[in-house]
């Protein structure tokens, strides 16, 4: 009976658990030098890249051909003893006795020094590279640990529609598609089919696309990003304020933790968002306007706070900042009535260290139906549009709050990535539909 060997990580190999002994290993083929006797491959799996040594006179002469043929992202198989070499990427190298080419790859179209443009137009190749392969698994802890943490929290996960007949948010761009013969839009966002399911479930979230047809070309913005959307009943703006501070600490703790690998593959230094924890920093609009008045910003009570006043209210400080309780005129209609200084609701935006800007949107929600429609017919939209949004709020309407994160900024921000392009898969921005 022939006996097969079980392949390993390349990982496993670098942690130096197969020192000495012989291993089975298989990959892509991901850099590759070649001498007069010997071949030095670069094998990458999932997990990382370990230098191999494939010498003539150590394999068949057919063997050694193959290597010599081999090109980048060559797919092959191979088995031989890992050893501790200094010398090495990753102190470690495999002497290879067997070898096997499942696919001579061609000429690979990626070299150095290539464009931004060429690289989004290689898209499905670049991702191979360690730089993106290293963000994607940060990535994925990112969507791990804030499914965990709400779980954890009572939240259920659930789902909304992506097309919608109304808008969600004053101020910004929809995508019109014909539904059928009628007009229907891509969703800016999931809250308002979130809401009625918390007079079922109580806690919810979603973590699903949202659309912005804004022709912005900023380092911050794309035109499909992944939104982490949570509601929840019983909760004022106090609470919903912790809610959203709980949960970005939680996340940043679980990538300094279980992405320790990665992050200093990509320079970021963990310590970073260790200290992210509560309480977060905590400001009124008022005083944001007043702070960016007294550094030489002209802004004015009733204006947005824009990327240039966020830098200023965030850039000398480590830690996040919640600015709250905006003026009516520049926030959407379901945000709950602010008692305290009727001008305002009672929201917050969340705004990451050291200039970042925002990466969080939440508000308390307005309850009482007269008010519903009072804000709608302030900013000129017909209330009869919203009627079953209006509806909840006929039978057991409940103090109940909400946020939305951009989770592809916060990815942004922890990785400190030149362009929030660089951690999705395959982005979609102003000039992107490709591939």
């Amino acid at each position: 009976m022939v006996k097969y060997m079980k392949y390993v990580h390349v990982r496993d190999v670098l942690e130096g658990k197969y020192d000495g002994k012989k291993v089975a290993l298989r990959g892509w083929v991901h850099r590759i030098r070649k001498q007069k006797t010997m071949v030095f491959a670069l094998l990458r799996d999932h997990s990382g890249v370990v230098q191999t040594v494939i010498k003539q006179g150590s394999v068949s002469n057919q063997t050694y051909a193959d290597a010599d043929r081999m090109l980048v992202e060559s797919l092959i198989t191979l088995e031989g003893v890992a050893k501790a070499d200094p010398r090495a990427e990753g102190g470690y190298e495999v002497q290879v006795d067997k070898l096997q080419v499942l696919q001579f790859a061609e000429e690979f179209p990626i070299t150095e020094d290539q464009s931004v443009e060429f690289l989004n137009d290689y898209r499905h190749l670049w991702l191979r590279s360690r730089k993106i392969t290293n963000i994607l698994k940060v990535r994925d802890e990112v969507f791990y640990s804030s499914r965990e943490y709400l779980r954890k929290n009572g939240f259920y996960e659930t789902t909304s529609p992506m097309f919608v007949a109304t808008m969600g948010e004053e101020g910004a761009e929809m995508f019109e598609v014909d539904y059928f013969g009628r007009k229907a839009y891509l969703t800016q966002t999931s809250q308002m089919h979130l809401e009625p399911q918390i007079v079922a479930l109580e806690r919810v979230f979603t973590l699903a696309p949202s659309f912005r047809a804004e022709k912005s070309r900023t380092r911050k913005h794309l035109t499909e990003y992944w939104h982490l959307e949570v509601e929840e009943a019983w909760c004022d703006h106090e609470a919903n304020l912790k809610r959203q501070e709980e949960l970005i600490s939680y996340i940043c703790q679980s990538v300094a933790k279980n992405r320790r690998e990665e992050l200093k593959e990509l320079g970021v230094d963990y310590a970073k968002l260790e200290q992210v924890k509560p309480p977060f920093d905590r400001i009124t609009y008022g005083e944001a306007v007043e702070i960016c008045s007294k550094a030489g910003l002209d802004i004015k009570w009733g204006e947005d706070i824009r990327t240039e006043a966020e830098e200023i209210l965030t850039r000398d400080s480590d830690k996040f900042l919640f600015v709250q309780f905006y003026p009516k005129e520049i926030k959407s209609f379901y945000m709950k009535h602010n008692e305290a200084d009727p001008r305002t609701y009672r929201n917050d935006d969340l705004l990451a260290p050291r200039g970042f800007g925002e990466i969080i949107g939440g508000s308390q929600r307005e309850d009482e139906e007269s008010r519903i429609i009072e804000n709608l017919q302030r900013i000129g939209d017909d209330p009869a549009k919203y009627k079953w949004y209006i509806e909840l709020r006929k039978y057991g309407s409940v103090e109940h709050s909400g946020f939305g994160v951009g989770i592809d900024r916060l990815i942004t921000w922890m990785l400190n990535l030149e362009h929030i392009r660089e951690c999705v898969p395959f982005p979609r921005d102003v000039r992107r539909l490709y591939p």
